[in-house]
């Protein structure tokens, strides 16, 4: 059974895709299967995950039906499967969003009949709420991770978000500066207004992950010691427990951890 995991946010700029694109990688590093599904029409997550090139076909491209995602499935340097959004247009966003909404099964269905290995997450990156696709997202996950920045902005949305999700998200920190105590008492404001469900950890800002994306790699694959790279192991960590089944976490000897 796949587990869907919609990443959303109601801030610019909270850092979405590039939470999306190293987590998949650190979850493929990890030999967990992953897939990520892009409905985020600026369709610049495959250039995270190292691919040189924009897709040009992709899940939100003319004459790609959902029946079809087979056909622009594609494998990137990350190691991390891709359903790619390709160039749009208002047509045909329009359409899918039609189809998200009407079909409220769809999403899923079309995701089974990949022929995906069991297990997988399927992580879902979005455009910010309250893009209606990125609703739709929302209501077939199985875990929504909200992604909050910890800047004024982020706190001032953060309710947003809360809303939009209906109490079902988990909030993930992001954009986090140690060193300074304007951004921890912000941390400290957010936790205290969502309890736990901020996920009880951080990413730090951190020029690793600039350096990443020139060279067109992810963090999982080059770079070892940073403290980002740190982050998004745990953050994997903390997802794998959080869409595995207690029985199975008993069975594994992690069901008290």
């Amino acid at each position: 059974m796949l587990t869907l995991i919609a990443v959303v946010s109601s801030a610019g700029g909270a850092g979405r895709s590039t939470v999306t694109a190293h987590l998949a990688a650190q979850l493929a590093y990890a030999s967990h299967p992953v897939v990520v599904l892009e409905l985020d029409a600026q369709n610049s997550i495959g250039s995270v995950l190292g691919l040189r090139e924009a897709c040009g076909k992709g899940v939100l491209s003319p004459g790609v039906a959902p029946d079809c995602w087979h056909s622009v499935l594609c494998d990137t340097p990350a190691g991390v499967p891709l359903l790619p959004a390709g160039r749009t247009d208002p047509t045909t966003l329009a359409a899918l969003v039609q189809w998200l909404q009407q079909d409220t099964g769809g999403l899923r269905r079309q995701l089974d009949a990949l022929g995906l290995a069991p297990g997988t997450r399927v992580l879902i990156d979005t455009q910010r709420l309250p893009d209606m696709a990125a609703q739709a997202a929302v209501a077939a996950a199985d875990l929504i991770l909200g992604i909050v920045p910890v800047t004024t902005t982020g706190y001032v949305t953060q309710p947003d978000l809360m809303a939009a999700c209906a109490g079902r998200v988990q909030m993930v920190p992001n954009l986090a500066a140690a060193n300074s105590s304007f951004n921890n008492d912000l941390l400290h404001l957010m936790q205290a207004r969502a309890g736990e469900a901020v996920v009880p950890l951080r990413i730090h800002r951190d020029e690793a992950i600039s350096t990443m994306a020139a060279n067109g790699k992810t963090l999982a694959n080059a770079g070892f010691g940073s403290q980002a790279a740190l982050d998004f192991a745990r953050l994997a960590a903390w997802l794998m427990r959080a869409t595995t089944p207690d029985e199975v976490l008993d069975r594994s000897g992690r069901g008290e951890k």
